[in-house]
Parts: C-alpha cells; sequence; structure tokens
C-alpha cells in the first residue's frame, strides 16, 4: 500500500515535506532533552520520529482515496441510462459551481469544458468556477476555455460574498434546439 502511494509524485512531495517537518520538530522538542540526557537523548528522538512518519504515513493513506458511501446511500440499480465511468474516473455531481482546487492544472481545461457541457444539458443558466486565487494561472487557464467556449454567453470575477477574484462567474447560453 505505501508503495503505491509513493508513486504518486504529489504524494511523495507531502510525504517528503511532512517528513522534513516532523524532524525539525522532534529536534527542537528534544535538543533541550539532550542538554539533560547526554547522548541518549537520540533514542527519544528515534522513537518520536518513527511515531509521527507512522502518523504521516497513516493520514496521507487515508486522504489519496475519495470515500465511499455507505451501501444504503449508493444507487446499485442496474436499469440506469448512463454508462458508467472508465476505471480510475471519478463522477462527480453537477451543481452550479465547480471548486476546481483538486484538479492538477493539466485537467483543468477538460474539466472546464466536461463541466459546462453537463451544466447546460441540465439547464443551468450561470455557474461559477472557483480556481482561487494565488497569482491567477489557474484563473487564467479557465479564463481562456471560457473565453472561446461556444456555450459561454459572458462571464466575469465573482462578487466577494462568492469568492472574488478566486472565482469566476459564467453565463451560459441557452441551447439552440
Amino acid at each position: 500500500m505505501f508503495g503505491e502511494l509513493m508513486r504518486d509524485p504529489a504524494v511523495r512531495r507531502a510525504y517528503v515535506r511532512a517528513k522534513a517537518a516532523v524532524f525539525v520538530f522532534a529536534a527542537a522538542l528534544t535538543w533541550p532533552l539532550s542538554r539533560v540526557m547526554g547522548s541518549k537523548a537520540w533514542i527519544g528522538l528515534a522513537v518520536f520520529g518513527v511515531v509521527l512518519a507512522g502518523l504521516t504515513i497513516a493520514v496521507l493513506a487515508a486522504t489519496k482515496d475519495p470515500p465511499v458511501a455507505p451501501a444504503a446511500d449508493r444507487d446499485d440499480d442496474d436499469d440506469d441510462d448512463e454508462e458508467s465511468p472508465p476505471d480510475g474516473a471519478v463522477r462527480l455531481p453537477i451543481e452550479d459551481f465547480i471548486d476546481l482546487h483538486p484538479f492538477a492544472p493539466r485537467e483543468i481545461p477538460e474539466v472546464v469544458e466536461s463541466y459546462l457541457e453537463e451544466a447546460v444539458a441540465r439547464g443551468f443558466t450561470e455557474v461559477r468556477l472557483i480556481h482561487g486565487r494565488g497569482i491567477g494561472v489557474q484563473r487564467e487557464r479557465v479564463r481562456s476555455v471560457l473565453a472561446d467556449h461556444p456555450l459561454i454567453e459572458h462571464y466575469a470575477d465573482a462578487p466577494p460574498d462568492r469568492g472574488g477574484w478566486g472565482a469566476t462567474i459564467a453565463w451560459l447560453r441557452r441551447p439552440q434546439g
């Protein structure tokens, strides 16, 4: 299990950062102890590091997989007309907003395109795309998709109470029917 997790570059980076932070924290706490205990203080540091490393691995493992709905909440009817998503794909509920933080930057254009098509199919006339504030890279990536998209009437920054410049509101065209 740990080997599978470590193949994901984002998990590996998070693990290395967490381990470095744990070591610095443990060293800072153990340094005064070493002044009192002498050379045996490294044992406390080692035990502390192993315990926190185990906790780090447990947290990373728990957050890697998406939560699974309890059996009572799942719709296991075989009479659905929708196709099952391909292996590894996650089907997201379609609402009048989408938070793009969980997606990799390279996935954003495809995610936004798919989301817009579904939103129009469901009859939404306005959607909010939450890209975050940052330095504006995701915002520009989202807006480059919106600028050329035939389903978009116009778009603008969200009002302050709906995300401000960390989100974009897009007004959708009615499908020509």
